[in-house]
């Protein structure tokens, strides 16, 4: 098939339970000129025998065993470090792929040049491949607020990679994210919201049945930590809702005074009304959790954020 070459990147650690079926999905692609780079985390079951089977019966299939375990973001970095194609994307071993899925996606950005990076929605499985949900990501490009980030299927360019110099190995368990959001202030992406190009597995080992609760606070961490460069790049809605969801989020899940006076100001500064609205609803919540909030101190922070508002 004609067509840009695509490097299918497969991050893999005692992943032999549901491997087989995640590399049959890669090699039944309807889209064949690509390449999967399978990268063993230093695997302690028969993961390694595995990917020597596919390595053996496929020339599209190259296996790159890490001699230390270095986790997924690291993981992914050494498999597009060894990337022959212009086009990247990365799934896992407990995921697969509809037959059509990197075609569609292909497609999208042969035909749309400008678009940098595309992304789908994806149907949630159990462990016997049985429906148990639909995921959907939302468009960013309509508000970041809604955007769930880009799931587990998608394809970008080369140069997104690069641009971003890859994935953060700090970001352990939101090493995508991380990587999507940082891609979005200088990249075009294109929302495909089809769900059945991709089938991600729901099961007691996956992040989501783990550590859900861990990654929604560190996906705020690391929007924070963007927030200065995110702002010029979303509309001014979403700016004020950020700054509306930090408020809230410091000042009644944190405790943090300072942090939430912070926001607070910002939010004053582009809309009066929703600072005041947020202070009620804090003060509702105090209320609530049996956590008085003094009427002194509803006052000074009113003042505060007054004071902070007239800032230059």
């Amino acid at each position: 098939m004609n067509g840009p070459l695509v490097t299918i990147v497969l991050p893999t650690y005692n992943g032999s339970r549901y491997l087989r079926q995640s590399l049959d999905s890669c090699l039944a692609q309807t889209y064949t000129n690509f390449e999967l780079l399978i990268v063993n985390d230093c695997s302690t079951d028969n993961t390694a025998a595995i990917a020597e089977e596919y390595v053996n019966r496929d020339p599209r299939v190259r296996l790159i065993n890490n001699t230390v375990n270095k986790r997924l973001p690291a993981s992914l970095n050494i498999g597009f470090d060894e990337a022959k194609g212009s086009l990247f994307t990365w799934t896992s071993d407990d995921n697969y792929y509809a037959a059509d899925a990197i075609e569609k996606m292909v497609k999208v950005l042969q035909e749309k040049p400008e678009i940098d990076l595309v992304y789908c929605d994806y149907i949630q499985v159990d462990d016997d491949n049985k429906q148990v949900g639909i995921m959907r990501f939302n468009d960013i490009n309509q508000s970041i607020i809604t955007w769930e980030g880009c799931g587990a299927c998608f394809l970008y360019k080369r140069a997104v990679h690069e641009r971003n110099k890859g994935y953060n190995v700090s970001a352990f368990m939101i090493e995508d994210y991380d990587f999507f959001l940082r891609a979005f202030m200088h990249s075009k992406f294109y929302y495909l919201p089809e769900y059945n190009v991709y089938y991600y597995r729901v099961h007691a080992a996956s992040l989501t049945g783990t550590m859900a609760s861990a990654v929604q606070d560190l996906q705020k961490i690391v929007v924070e930590k963007q927030l200065p460069l995110l702002v010029q790049h979303v509309s001014k809605r979403d700016e004020i809702l950020l700054y509306r969801k930090y408020t809230v989020f410091y000042a009644v899940f944190k405790e943090n005074g300072p942090k939430m006076q912070f926001y607070l100001q910002k939010l004053y500064r582009l809309s009066p009304s929703q600072a005041f609205i947020s202070f009620a609803y804090i003060t509702f919540r105090k209320i609530k959790g049996a956590v008085v909030v003094p009427f002194s101190f509803g006052i000074a922070l009113l003042k505060n954020i007054i004071s902070g508002g007239k800032e230059k």
